[in-house]
This record gives C-alpha cells, structure tokens and sequence, in this order.
C-alpha cells in the first residue's frame, strides 16, 4: 500500500481575515491542496519530463502558473496516477464559504459539546445556515465579524453580533430560515453581554483560536490548515490506520510549517485521548503517527505533480463560479479526476462548497 503522499496547493495561500475590498481574495475565491501517493518517485519524474517534451513545457520543472491554457496537462498526469492506481486526494475550499462556516461555528451557534457538536444532524444543520450566510448574507455582515476578528474587542465583538441580528430580524418578517437562526444568535448575544457584565472571568469574544506566526502574530482563518487536518484523516481512513510507514512531504512552507506541524499533533493527540470525531470520508482516529516534512519543488517530482492538479482545479472551479462555460478541453481534463473518487477509502475530491456549486460541479463527470 502507498507510503509517501506529496502535497501543494494552489489559491493564495494566507490568513482570510484579510480577503481585501469586497472580500475579491485577490481574485483568487478558491483555495485547493491536493495530496499526491506515489510509489516511484523517479517513474514518475520521467513521465513528467515526457509531458513537457510533449506539451513544449519550457524549463527543468512542471510548475501549474506556467500551465493556464494548457489544462491537458493536468488531465495527463491524472490519467497517469489513475492507470498506476495511486491515490489522490483534494480539498476544494470556496473562501467565503469558510469565513460563513466559522461564523456558524463560532458565532451564531458556537460549541456547546463534543456529543452535540459532532452529530451527525447538527453537523448538517451548521452546514445548512452557513450556506444561507453565503447566499445572503450582506458584505456588512460578514465584514463586521472580519473587522472583530483582526482587532479583537468587546465593542467589535458587539458591532459584529449587532450587524448580523439586525440583517435577519429584518428577514425574519418573511423568512422562516432567518427566524431560526436569528433565534440562535440571540441566545449567543444573551451569553455574550452577561459575561461582559460579569466583574471576573475571560469573557468569550466569539471568534475562531488563532493560530500564531513565528513572530507570534495571529492568523484567524487559515483553509490550508483545516485542508491538511482533513486529508489526514482521509489517509488515515485510506491507510486503515496503519501510519507509523508513512511520510507526507509538503512543498515548502517557510511561514505556516510550525502551524501545519502543530494542527498534525493536535489530531494525533487528541485520537490518543479518545477525542476524535466522526468526519463524513475521512477517520480522525489517527492512532499511529505519520511523519511529515517539507521540500521545495523543485526537489521532487511527487510536488510537482500535486502542484499541477491543484492548479488547474484552482481555476477550473473559479471559472464555473464565474458562470463561464469551460472550454471543451478543459472539462474533459477535470471529467479525469472522477475516478479517483472512493467515498469509503477517503481519495477524491472533497469540495468545502455551496452544495448548489457541488451539484454544478458534478455535472461535469456524467
């Protein structure tokens, strides 16, 4: 079974607090980190030097930024790692989808219990009113809770929760969606001013744990960090919890190694204690530690390979977003990537979308 899995992103890596103007992400919305089983590194370093004599790939190495209107490429490498019968596995995140389900998460229905938390239905419910936030959801509302995260406050904290309730009471008149979440959010609020009224204790602000750079400064929302959680234990799940042969090795990350190490240990601790959860297509019950390390590209053909899907997927879901109508040669390449999908051994694409993008999505594989 594959012991080595190589791992690259694509989409502009970075803390989305700050998503900038309009929350553009700097026309990047989409975030993907794919992971890479590869038995031969250097088979597949040959037939990646094959490719770029055959598409005319100028260079020492396949990098996706040089491949934008090539997407045969990607399609090629897919249907290379698929006629070997090696694992994929994807993580496609819309950004604004994810500051909406840390909203949910930690705002308008923050954690009340590992048992509730991780059922089943209210996981799905929580999914549910992050999608209403995506689809409605003014820029106001979203903003003020961006704005309290980046300078943490009571004052922001409350400006943040007056946005929201405001926004859905108007909704509420007409929206039975609205009165349901509105009714979370108020309980929330009421929490949230006794504790402030409160002479002791730390009151609760509402917000997601920050995660700290080397220079201890905090990063609120990070995809690529719930990205490598989850392909973990989709490995994990793929592995069959057999992990102490295993080896990830990530393209360098000089600013977020600490932090991806550190989000690694933290599953593997809590597994050990007993505190995993159920996650649909992926085990957290990481009972055997795997080894992970970091490599430049240019180093290793396995990085260039999962560099290359994540690319092309980066912009081939950006370009459905957009309502555009990918070119023939594109879908064709993207229709690759469905056979990799294995709900009960974790490889495919695991999409942190809309479900009406989702379902679009699909659409290309029939």
């Amino acid at each position: 079974m594959t012991k080595i899995f190589f791992l690259d992103e694509s989409g502009n890596t970075g803390d989305l607090v700050k998503a900038g103007a309009d929350l553009a992400f700097g026309d990047q919305s989409t975030f993907v980190l794919v992971a890479v089983g590869v038995d031969d590194e250097a088979e597949l370093g040959t037939e990646l030097s094959r490719l770029r004599a055959v598409h005319k790939i100028q260079g020492s190495e396949l990098k996706s930024k040089r491949l934008v209107g090539k997407p045969r490429v990607a399609g090629d490498v897919a249907r290379y790692l698929r006629h070997h019968g090696l694992p994929v596995f994807v993580e496609v995140v819309d950004k604004r989808f994810f500051i909406c389900a840390t909203m949910v998460n930690h705002f308008v229905i923050p954690f009340v219990s590992q048992e509730f938390d991780g059922r089943r239905d209210v996981m799905e419910m929580k999914n549910q009113v992050a999608e209403y936030l995506h689809a409605l959801a003014p820029l106001s509302v979203l903003q003020s809770y961006i704005d309290a995260c980046s300078a943490p406050s009571i004052s922001a904290t409350r400006t943040a929760f007056a946005e929201i309730s405001g926004w859905l009471e108007v909704r509420a008149a007409s929206d039975s969606n609205a009165e349901f979440i509105l009714k979370f959010v108020r309980d929330t609020i009421d929490e949230f001013e006794q504790a402030a009224r409160s002479p002791d204790g730390e009151i609760n602000l509402y917000l997601p744990d920050p995660d700290l750079s080397k220079a201890s400064n905090p990063f609120w929302m990070l995809p690529n960090l719930s990205s490598l959680t989850n392909i973990y234990g989709r490995i994990n799940l793929f592995r069959r919890r057999k992990m102490a042969d295993v080896t990830l090795i990530h393209d360098e990350q000089l600013q977020f190694e600490h932090i991806l190490e550190s989000s690694k240990k933290t599953i593997e601790d809590l597994a050990q204690a007993g505190k995993d959860w159920s996650v649909r297509n992926a085990d957290y019950r990481v009972l055997e530690r795997a080894e992970m390390r970091f490599l430049r590209s240019e180093q290793s053909a396995g990085i260039q390979a999962a560099d290359v899907l994540a690319g092309f997927i980066m912009r081939f879901v950006q370009q459905v977003q957009r309502s555009e109508v990918p070119a023939r040669e594109f879908s064709e390449a993207y229709r690759a990537f469905g056979d990799f999908t294995n709900a009960g051994r974790g490889t495919g694409i695991n999409y942190v979308l809309p479900t009406r993008m989702v379902n679009l999505l699909n659409l290309f594989w029939l």
